[in-house]
């Protein structure tokens, strides 16, 4: 085992008891868990595909640190198409989703029910909070009948600027779906989500981060959900990884990581990273040096 391994998951642990687990697979399939208690000093994030309605999920509630919730469609020609419709409630007042949406939830905002109405095919799901467990709380703070909530609901790609010579070398490979970071919410952490779907030596030097980052790669494959059908080498310090199943790596703040190789698909793959920063920085040796 190298010093790294233990911030690779490429198994679904799942944290709940089986009666939970049991209801969820009614709706949905798990494809991989992230905490605190599995890779020391991680963040909290859960990957999984809805496959039918749910009429009553848990109620209202909140969290003590921000989450994103994800909703995605799952056609990379057609990436903002949610081919579905969900129902989520954010501070007391209904809203449906029928695009691709990252919904930010700043700490102690009230949210849900969700009620996943329909599913034309397949809905990518994940939710992300930037603490170590997943823990709801109760809330007795009224909701503000007069705040907008809906404008919570990310649905466009709102990206920094990169210039126009990143953002055409991008589109040969990958396609951007959506941007988060503190110029949307001042009190957002930044995550980046994307559609690999052609090979490209995408972030040849190795960099740090004065924050925790989690990357993530994703089957696009509802039916075999760890095969990523693809072939992606990320070294994290000096330990390759030659990943062809849906892996999470978690970056400690300071942790080198890097080069990111993209070598063959035969299918797209969703692709995400987080870092708990409100901007995506990074620190090549270079520049640690000056």
């Amino acid at each position: 085992m190298s010093n790294t391994s233990q911030y690779v998951v490429q198994t679904l642990k799942d944290p709940f008891p089986p009666e939970m687990s049991k209801r969820y697979n009614t709706f949905a399939k798990r494809i991989l868990w992230i905490d605190g208690d599995m890779v020391p000093g991680a963040f909290q994030m859960n990957c999984a595909w809805y496959f039918d309605k749910l009429e009553t999920s848990m109620g209202d509630h909140i969290h003590d640190t921000d989450e994103i919730l994800g909703f995605f469609g799952n056609d990379p020609e057609d990436p903002y198409n949610l081919h579905g419709e969900v129902e989520m409630w954010i501070g007391g007042k209904k809203h449906i989703i029928n695009r691709t949406a990252m919904v930010f939830l700043p700490a102690g905002m009230r949210h849900c029910p969700i009620h996943i109405r329909r599913v034309d095919r397949p809905i990518l799901h994940f939710s992300v909070v930037m603490e170590k467990n997943w823990v709801t709380k109760e809330s007795s703070t009224p909701n503000d009948p007069d705040y907008d909530y809906s404008k919570h609901i990310v649905t466009r790609l709102d990206a920094p600027n990169f210039g126009p010579e990143f953002v055409e070398g991008y589109k040969t490979f990958a396609t951007r779906i959506l941007w988060m970071d503190n110029r949307l919410f001042p009190e957002a952490f930044q995550m980046n989500t994307s559609w690999y779907w052609g090979p490209k030596n995408h972030a040849p030097v190795p960099h740090t981060h004065n924050c925790d980052e989690l990357i993530g790669f994703i089957s696009s494959d509802f039916n075999n959900p760890n095969d990523l059908d693809a072939e992606i080498e990320m070294w994290m310090e000096d330990d390759k990884y030659l990943m062809t199943k849906s892996t999470y790596l978690f970056a400690p703040a300071g942790m080198k990581h890097c080069p990111l190789i993209l070598h063959r698909f035969n299918r797209p793959v969703f692709h995400f990273s987080i870092v708990r920063e409100g901007q995506y920085k990074l620190i090549t040796a270079e520049q640690k040096n000056d």
